[in-house]
């Protein structure tokens, strides 16, 4: 490949037989050539030096590939515990760097590692050499996620962003998820209304307990924590709960708790939806309960616009930050029905 230096728009104006003009339009990726015409351009810039590398990345962020092999190469990191949902994630991601021929690489991170553990593991993986980092929900720890944010590739967090957090965000919408759940059940009539799910240890589990919060208090309904079944509980513990607060309907936040809210309220003789109508924020369908009412979370189409919004970064590194919230729609199924009397 030529020196920089030694190559100027002339030569390539004289080799491609094109004016400068369409070659200056063609490497600016503006409108007014065929695709054709600007890869041919963009391909000759790289090949005779006229591109550096870190220019043809730019260009081929954009879809304007200036070599046939040039590839990027990006990271997912996640965690084991995320495994269930990150197979969805994954997919909507290679969707959409496969259009590019993009590489995707999947990385897990469970331990709360040391700092000189923490620099073996990205040299182990050669993660400070990606062109781009997707980091997933439920890792370990805030602490290896903010140790993952302050590596110098281009990111997308894909979880909601801590405030001041300085970087992209793309997430599936369970906060309107919740809204839509709870909005739902109370248009059905119900307004005993339980909450089942962890509202601590994740930001996600967080902003589920917050927007019940809110949606309850939007239809003017009592939701105090107490009438809740939150952290770890068993079918005993939803026993008394349910004869203490009476609920005519439950929404289950975290989609491991639907399988097992369904088999206890199965052992303790609780028909659904005749007696209780149930919601459920699943990652996906649960075969357990094929006709579990929920709000759809699109998780494989966030990981599409995750793609799409690092693509787009690496092209725009001084545009301001984005946050992204991917909502769906609502599957009626037929574990939530309407409240009689």
């Amino acid at each position: 490949m030529g020196s920089r230096k030694s190559v100027t728009l002339h030569d390539l104006s004289a080799e491609l037989g094109l004016s400068i003009q369409t070659i200056s339009k063609a490497l600016g990726g503006k409108p007014g050539m065929s695709e054709e015409t600007r890869a041919r351009i963009a391909r000759t810039a790289y090949m005779r030096g006229y591109l550096t590398v870190a220019q043809a990345r730019e260009l081929a962020s954009r879809g304007i590939a200036p070599y046939p092999t040039f590839q990027l190469r990006f990271a997912l990191i996640q965690s084991r515990e995320s495994t269930n949902y990150n197979r969805a994630l994954a997919e909507g991601l290679r969707q959409r760097l496969g259009l590019l021929d993009h590489r995707l690489e999947r990385h897990t991170l469970d331990a709360d590692l040391s700092d000189r553990d923490f620099e073996a593991w990205l040299e182990e993986h050669g993660l400070p050499s990606a062109d781009g980092l997707f980091i997933a929900p439920r890792l370990m720890s805030d602490t290896m996620e903010r140790k993952l944010l302050a590596l110098p590739p281009p990111k997308v967090l894909i979880n909601y962003p801590k405030a001041l957090s300085r970087l992209d965000s793309v997430i599936w919408d369970v906060y309107e998820a919740v809204c839509m759940a709870v909005d739902r059940l109370v248009r059905l009539g119900h307004k005993r209304i339980m909450y089942v799910g962890d509202i601590h240890s994740q930001r996600g589990f967080v902003r589920r307990w917050q927007a019940f919060q809110e949606m309850m208090g939007e239809h003017g309904l009592e939701c105090g924590l107490a009438a809740q079944l939150t952290g770890e509980w068993d079918a005993a513990a939803l026993r008394d709960k349910l004869a203490d607060e009476r609920p005519t309907a439950l929404i289950a936040g975290i989609d491991e708790d639907i399988e097992k809210l369904f088999g206890a309220l199965s052992e303790l003789g609780r028909r659904v939806p005749e007696q209780l109508s149930v919601i459920g924020l699943a990652n996906g369908p649960v075969p357990a309960v094929p006709e579990l009412s929920r709000p759809l979370l699109l998780i494989g189409e966030t990981g599409y616009r995750a793609a799409d919004k690092l693509l787009w970064r690496l092209a725009n590194g001084s545009e301001p930050w984005e946050h992204i919230r991917i909502a769906g729609p609502f599957y009626e199924g037929g574990t939530a029905i309407r409240l009689n009397g």
